[in-house]
C-alpha cells in the first residue's frame, strides 16, 4: 500500500497552511494498492514526539474499502475522539522543536470497528490488520 499528499511529500516539512499558524485544513491524502480483502480502511495522524505520551491528532475509522483520497474538507468514515478530546483534525502545532506527524492509513478485515475515542484503538484494530502504509512530515512552529 501506498499513502501519498499532493501538498507536501513523505519525509518533508508540512506546509504552514495546514498547521496552527495557518488555516488548519487537512492535507489532501491520497492511497493506492489497498489489498483486495480489505473491507474498511482507517486512517490516524499521530505525533509521537509529543511531551510526555503520543500525541493523537486525528483518527478515522470505518472508512469504505474502495475510498481512495480524502481531500480537506471531506471525509469518509468515522472520525473519533482525538487526544484533544474533539473529533475533528487537530492541526500540528508543536509546543517546541521539530515534530514528526505520521498519517498511518490501515487495511482491516473487519466491517465494522465500534469505538468513539482512540482510546483502545490499536488494541481493537491490531488483530484485524492486513496491511498499513505511512506517511511523515515535520513541522517546527517559526
Amino acid at each position: 500500500m501506498y499513502l501519498l499528499s499532493s501538498d507536501f511529500i513523505d519525509g518533508e516539512e508540512i506546509p504552514v497552511k495546514f498547521t496552527c499558524q495557518g488555516d488548519g485544513t487537512r492535507p489532501s491524502l491520497n492511497w493506492s494498492d489497498v489489498p483486495a480483502e480489505t473491507k474498511t480502511l482507517a486512517i490516524t495522524l499521530t505525533d509521537p514526539d509529543a511531551p510526555g505520551e503520543e500525541f493523537v491528532h486525528w483518527a478515522v475509522l470505518n472508512m469504505p474499502s474502495d475510498t481512495i483520497s480524502i481531500n480537506p474538507g471531506e471525509i469518509t468514515g468515522e472520525e473519533i475522539e482525538n487526544s484533544s478530546g474533539k473529533t475533528n483534525y487537530f492541526p500540528p502545532c508543536p509546543p517546541s522543536g521539530k515534530h514528526r506527524y505520521i498519517f498511518t492509513l490501515y487495511a482491516l478485515d473487519a466491517d465494522r470497528i465500534g469505538l468513539s475515542s482512540y482510546e483502545g484503538f490499536l488494541e481493537a484494530v491490531k488483530p484485524h490488520i492486513i496491511d498499513q502504509t505511512t506517511l511523515t512530515g515535520i513541522y517546527q512552529k517559526s
